[in-house]
């Protein structure tokens, strides 16, 4: 009879298996479940004392796996010796934590208080090292400037180093230039 046991001990043992497939589906969802969500979120990045931007929205939720927080209802301002130098608005943005780059959808409108500009948009996107804003190839982009110059197209882009933009496509408006020849 010991041995019956110790034997139907083993059987069982060795046809025991565990199945890891549902670590994997654990492992996919968490990075598809905010690890933290943040109403009426509000932060400000302080750079030699004094504020350098400052971002508010109604939802935040942070991603720690891919290193995101995507927002919802966003507003941000960018200071320059103290005082808001321009005011961004949209309905969606997508933060990249690591690179500092940003993705912004739904009526996006930017006003340079500093150059007295705006822009208006429905996707846009900033890389951060470069200094470049983008939008998408198909999408419209609505430029104004204090001359009174207003420019539409498509595949707009922006860098900001050299004080440049440019469309790839279907352009039109009116360009006022000021200077004298």
């Amino acid at each position: 009879m010991g041995k019956f046991f110790i034997i139907l001990i083993v059987i069982l043992f060795s046809a025991c298996s565990l199945d890891y497939s549902e670590a994997d589906l654990v492992q996919n969802l968490s990075e598809e479940i905010p690890n933290t969500i943040i109403f009426k979120y509000e932060t400000v990045e302080i750079q030699n004392g004094s504020p350098a931007m400052q971002i508010k929205a109604d939802k935040a939720e942070v991603y720690d796996s891919k290193e995101e927080t995507h927002l919802s209802q966003v507003d941000f301002y960018n200071y320059e010796d103290g005082e808001i130098n321009n005011h961004g608005r949209s309905n969606s943005a997508v933060l990249y934590m690591k690179s500092g780059d940003a993705q912004l959808t739904g009526s996006i409108k930017i006003e340079s208080t500093e150059d007295n500009s705006s822009l208006r948009a429905e996707s846009i996107y900033w890389i951060d090292e470069k200094k470049i804003l983008s939008s998408d190839p198909e999408d419209t982009v609505l430029v104004r400037d204090k001359e009174g110059s207003e420019l539409t197209g498509q595949g707009f882009s922006a860098d900001i180093k050299r004080k440049t933009i440019t469309f790839d496509s279907k352009i039109k408006g009116v360009f006022i230039s000021n200077e004298k020849e």
